[in-house]
């Protein structure tokens, strides 16, 4: 299991390990508001297999699970975590969710995506760090681009949303690119 007094500092927000008391109706919300899960996939939560999620998570020692958290006013704003890590090939895959839209388009995502993967390349040791991302997900897309991440591949109209067929695109960096930037 993580260590959950683990904290990751930035300018703005802090990380600290997820913990089962934030799994509540402001984080369900998140889940069922369509504006923020546009670019991600759900499976209809409730509190009670929401809160089994997270506990799969926290118990997993291999998933790195945060809380991404305003230093400002100590509120939980959304998630980041390193997952489905890869121990032969030493990957992980980063994924990210800015819940609280109040918080969107401040540079968060991208400060928070700093710390992780500065955790995963520099405490963890990871080779090399992924994710997914649909292409109606404009502003994650920049973001990836921007912290370094490459295009790897693509998988055609891969994911409904709304009735509408979008592409995943697949994208990675590794750990020698992440620390020559």
């Amino acid at each position: 299991m993580a260590n959950s007094h683990c904290v990751l500092e930035g300018e703005v927000v802090f990380l600290r390990y997820i913990q089962l008391s934030d799994v509540n109706d402001v984080y369900l919300s998140w889940l069922n508001d369509d504006k923020v899960m546009k670019g991600i996939i759900s499976s209809g939560y409730d509190l009670k297999n929401l809160k089994s999620y997270v506990k799969d998570k926290i118990t997993n020692k291999n998933t790195h699970f945060f809380a991404i958290i305003t230093k400002s006013n100590n509120i939980h704003i959304g998630n980041i975590k390193l997952d489905f890590h890869d121990s032969k090939s030493n990957l992980s895959e980063l994924g990210i969710l800015i819940g609280n839209k109040n918080y969107w388009g401040k540079g968060i995502a991208k400060e928070a995506c700093n710390l992780v993967m500065d955790y995963g390349f520099r405490k963890l040791n990871l080779r090399k760090i992924f994710l997914a991302v649909f292409e109606n997900n404009i502003p994650a897309i920049k973001l990836y681009k921007s912290l370094g991440f490459k295009t790897e591949g693509k998988l055609i109209k891969h994911v409904s949303v709304d009735g509408v067929l979008y592409d995943k695109y697949l994208m990675g960096i590794f750990c020698n690119d992440y620390l020559k930037k």
